[in-house]
């Protein structure tokens, strides 16, 4: 069989976790396992994290309100306003490119996916990595903006000290116009504990990034900060017992 896109690898294995998989799913996947093994290891780590963010609470359905509405709609009005041609008086071939649809994967049409857990499985910031297994969502460390510390979009390696003896950490920072993304691979936490990773600037306030749970296998995580690089002074990972690992990042001059 050909290898999966990452994406149907992901459906599958959240369709699995979920319980909803059609028969012609679930062969697709005892395929897949039959190819890769590994994929049973992420099936049991996925669980126990599922379990443990259902706790939050159950799922929420909200309706956008009238101010969004409005806002949205001012969009189109500025559109027209600034020359640009709705949707209808666009070439034939330009609306074709941009409306065409997105071909579903069958039998899913049919059958919507549970939502709180899909957005569970898509959102999080963490990913537990199986040997040979790949991440699901790929890390910005082959990004190919080049700079200083800073720099907008460029990969900018730290180190992190202080860590206990068995845990290795390998970090990144990313400077976006929003904030600062910190890319985190973990090894060697004690599996099911809860650690969060702190953004402190340079006027010693505390800004939250994201948390994970240790694993018994490599934890990628991808979190962010709403503080601009610039400010930041130093990244905290913290366990219940404080501190386990913390970095000292160069200073950006605004």
């Amino acid at each position: 069989m050909s290898d999966p896109t990452p994406d149907r690898r992901a459906e599958l294995l959240a369709a699995a976790l979920a319980d909803d998989l059609s028969p012609d799913e679930l062969a697709e996947l005892d395929r897949l396992r039959a190819a890769d093994p590994t994929i049973d290891a992420e099936l049991a780590e996925l669980g126990g994290l599922t379990e443990t963010l259902a706790a939050a609470g159950p799922w929420l359905d909200a309706s956008p309100s009238d101010e969004l509405r409005r806002r949205v709609g001012a969009i189109g009005a500025d559109d027209a306003t600034q020359g640009r041609a709705p949707a209808a008086q666009e070439a034939p071939a330009a609306q074709e490119a941009r409306l065409a649809p997105v071909t579903p994967l069958a039998p899913a049409a049919a059958r919507p996916r549970p939502r709180r857990l899909l957005t569970v499985l898509a959102a999080a910031a963490c990913l537990v990595v199986g040997a040979g297994a790949g991440a699901l969502l790929a890390a910005p460390r082959d990004a190919t903006v080049d700079g200083p510390p800073g720099t907008l979009g460029a990969v900018e390696p730290i180190e992190f000290e202080g860590a206990p003896s068995g845990v290795s950490v390998d970090a990144d920072l990313v400077a976006h116009t929003w904030g600062t993304e910190t890319v985190l691979t973990v090894d060697g936490l004690p599996a099911g504990d809860a650690f969060s990773v702190v953004v402190v600037d340079d006027e010693g306030r505390e800004h939250e990034s994201g948390a994970f749970l240790g694993s018994t296998v490599e934890v990628d995580c991808r979190l962010n900060a709403a503080v601009t690089r610039e400010h930041v002074a130093t990244i905290e990972i913290r366990g219940a017992d404080g501190e386990v690992a913390v970095a000292e990042v160069p200073r950006v001059e605004a």
